[in-house]
């Protein structure tokens, strides 16, 4: 029986609380148990409480063959036909093909259940160790990943909302003592949720059932309705630490240390989901106040702002920032985290940060900058002066184009123009232009006189109060003329040539990025 439930049914000193309670909560509910048995009941409960299913919903059920996700397809089942849900049921298996003839014996098995039940069968077969081999991850990383592959693919194909898999109370025991033995956070300590998005951006949903229900209710349930299922032998070797974990230490912890220790440690997994939720909105709020900008494979965070936060709210900010541009978490170690966090709240210099994931940090004056894939898309300085062809377009590699225009006065409103314009657009004052011009990158030495100012101003120190991070620099095009900068693409336009009531003839330039 589900943990919440468990206790009116296995304490004699409360099954007349039971059935006062099920007088007080109507007689349905009576009835529903009588139908669905025990078991069944429990897990209706556990769906209604945490919404993991809705009705006339489309559900891939996750079948292995084995007991946990045997009763979990037959107690959806029992739960559909008691309810009259409408719940559309697809019975999916995947053949990780490690086992040989019983691993078809394992496919063959989950088809006839499904025939068993009228469900409609999905599989699909994969050489999980040819895979493994390649990428060079582990059999059951390789395996996690391709089913999650499986689930994502077979959603899609039937329109499905939902896919079902029978994780247990027992795997969130192993899964926590399991994290807490090879490194973990406090979100890590939170055990498998019992739903959560199928991939970060996903709609749709992978719900666990069966998560406050211990395997012994469970072979129990199969037991009593007469139901078979298959026993993976893999499951009892001890190369894997995850069985190591279930078969030595878990029974050695229980014999020596606490008879209750799996209890204890589903009990701190909901003490810190609790914590978590409060913290995880807590660091939204920080991050959602230090942000500054934000792109597709880039963030830039205040960092002035976020070193007066306390240090686990910094750390939350950190993975939620990691979760957004979707780097593994687990590829981030605490040291990662400790580091860079020292570093930003010391003063001085820019600090330059390699992660995992082919993640670029750096930090300069008060500024955080993540910039993903830097390696495979590098800053690529414009070292030439490029011609600009007017009218036209000039193609700056690899960094976009220049578009010109020459306009005459009385066909542009000026006004209409200052609202709409972007930072890549800039008119000028065709009479002040002393052509050629061109455009190349930064120089030593270079200044501007920006508009709106009195006096000229060095492009480095432009580039400074703009707060443009080091390494970018060197990628911003100058459109100069006579050697001089009259404009610095997205910053500022030099006094010199800027429209004036004089103005006749106006050229319009127009930076298109290509990033």
């Amino acid at each position: 029986m589900c943990l919440l439930h468990r206790e009116y049914f296995t304490n004699p000193e409360t099954k007349v609380n039971l059935f006062l309670n099920l007088i007080y909560s109507g007689q349905k509910d009576i009835v529903l148990i009588m139908r669905l048995g025990k078991l069944p009941f429990g897990v209706f409960k556990i769906i209604n409480k945490y919404h993991l299913i809705k009705s006339n919903n489309s559900v891939v059920v996750g079948v292995s063959g084995g007991p946990d996700s045997v009763a979990l397809l037959n107690i959806l089942h029992s739960i559909n036909s008691a309810k009259n849900l409408q719940f559309r049921f697809y019975v999916a298996h995947l053949n990780h093909q490690l086992r040989g003839k019983s691993s078809e014996e394992d496919a063959q098995f989950a088809e006839n259940l499904s025939k068993e039940l009228s469900l409609p069968f999905i599989l699909k077969n994969v050489n999980i160790q040819e895979i493994a081999t390649q990428t060079k991850r582990s059999i059951e990383e390789t395996a996690r990943i391709e089913r999650y592959k499986f689930f994502t693919e077979s959603s899609q194909k039937y329109n499905a909302s939902t896919v079902a898999i029978g994780h247990t109370a027992d795997d969130n025991a192993e899964t926590i003592l399991h994290r807490i033995i090879r490194g973990t956070g406090i979100s890590g300590l939170e055990g498998i949720p019992i739903k959560r998005p199928l991939t970060t951006d996903s709609t749709i949903q992978i719900v666990r059932p069966l998560l406050f229900t211990w395997r012994k209710e469970i072979i129990d349930y199969l037991g009593k309705e007469h139901l078979n299922y298959r026993t993976d032998t893999s499951n009892y070797e001890t190369i894997y630490l995850r069985n190591k974990i279930r078969l030595e230490l878990i029974p050695l912890l229980e014999k020596q240390y606490n008879p209750n220790i799996k209890n204890t440690l589903i009990q701190l997994s909901q003490i810190f989901t609790a914590n978590n939720e409060y913290l995880s909105q807590e660091a939204k709020k920080i991050l959602k106040g230090s942000t500054m900008a934000s792109d597709a494979g880039s963030y830039t965070l205040n960092t002035h702002f976020l070193i007066k936060q306390p240090k686990i709210l910094q750390h939350l900010v950190f993975q939620e920032i990691l979760n957004i541009l979707q780097i593994p978490l687990k590829e981030i170690t605490y040291e990662h985290y400790t580091k860079i966090l020292n570093e930003i709240a010391k003063k001085g210099r820019g600090r330059h940060f390699q992660l995992p994931g082919k993640l670029y940090l750096w930090h300069e004056h008060g500024m955080l900058y993540f910039k993903k894939d830097l390696l495979s898309k590098p800053c690529i300085p414009l070292s030439s002066e490029i011609p600009i062809q007017i009218p036209g377009t000039t193609l700056i590699h690899p960094l976009g184009q220049l578009v010109s225009e020459i306009l005459d006065i009385k066909d542009l409103s000026l006004d209409v123009y200052k609202k709409t314009k972007t930072s890549g657009e800039e008119i000028f004052d065709l009479q002040s232009i002393t052509m050629p011009i061109a455009v190349r990158g930064r120089k030593e030495g270079d200044t501007i006189s920006p508009l709106g100012t009195h006096g000229h101003k060095k492009i480095k120190d432009l580039f400074i109060d703009k707060k443009i991070p080091l390494k970018e620099r060197d990628t911003v095009p100058i459109v100069v003329m006579n050697n001089q900068p009259i404009w610095v693409i997205g910053i500022c336009m030099d006094n010199r040539v800027k429209v004036t009531s004089n103005t006749r003839k106006i050229l319009k330039l127009s930076f298109q990025s290509s990033h």
